[in-house]
């Protein structure tokens, strides 16, 4: 039984972004979300990968885009972009509480001087983090290169 199943099996294409010479690598497959930079047009593109042919790759179901057309890939950093939206939402947090527990106390001061440089420090640091949260990855064949894995056959 297996077998038989094992003729209506087919592979699923990957497109890889991989250092030469080393084991780093970042795959994306059919139903991926992918930013990227293109050579001829010089403009930054960001969809859903259709598919995945042997040379090309379709994005968003109509834009056809050849492998050797892409000249930067933009991997999104989870790392940094979860410290940017902790450190904001900590900043308003604190900001929050302080304000709300000094209305209920009826404090002078609603808000000490103090929260506001604290909890402004913290939104600061998360806006200042915002180039952080986007890897680029130039596909030059020097640093990184872009091949297309084939297993439909």
């Amino acid at each position: 039984m297996l077998f038989l199943l094992a003729f209506h099996l087919a592979g699923q294409n990957a497109l890889i972004i991989e250092r030469p010479g080393t084991i780093n690598n970042y795959k994306y497959f059919q139903g991926s979300e992918i930013k990227l930079k293109t050579i001829s047009t010089d403009t930054i593109i960001s969809g859903t990968i259709s598919l995945i042919e042997d040379s090309i790759i379709i994005l968003n179901q109509n834009f056809s885009l050849k492998i050797t057309d892409i000249r930067t890939v933009y991997k999104k950093r989870w790392g940094f972009s979860f410290l940017q939206y902790l450190s904001i939402f900590s900043g308003l947090a604190y900001v929050s509480i302080s304000t709300i527990n000094g209305l209920i106390n009826n404090d002078s001061p609603v808000v000490p001087s103090e929260t506001l440089i604290i909890s402004g420090s913290m939104i600061a640091f998360g806006i200042a983090v915002t180039p952080l949260t986007t890897r680029k990855l130039k596909t030059d064949n020097e640093k990184w290169r872009v091949i297309i894995l084939d297993f439909s056959n």
